[in-house]
């Protein structure tokens, strides 16, 4: 299967970003979401926030996979996870 990555801002979206697109003629339906995790630089080394993350992502709903990890902002960091789907 191969990636494309577009970047774009969906204002507002507080649960599931739900995106039908067409791929070679085909119509696919994608969700994603975005979660805001705490992110306290002052508390922490680098390694122990890291950590931290990566158990909070570890265990996150297994039907969603991580799609993309934000830069920090003030004291939380955006991750956005994609809805699992058995389409290859």
């Amino acid at each position: 299967m191969h990636n494309v990555r577009v970047q774009f801002t969906i204002p507002n979206v507080e649960k599931v970003a739900n995106l039908d697109i067409h791929v070679n003629g085909e119509q696919r339906s994608l969700k994603f979401r975005v979660e805001t995790f705490a992110w306290d630089s002052d508390n922490g080394s680098s390694e122990d926030l890291v950590n931290i993350l990566r158990d909070r992502i570890q265990n996150y709903d297994s039907e969603w996979e991580i799609y993309h990890i934000g830069a920090p902002q003030e004291n939380t960091i955006p991750v956005t996870f994609r809805f699992k789907t058995n389409e290859n």
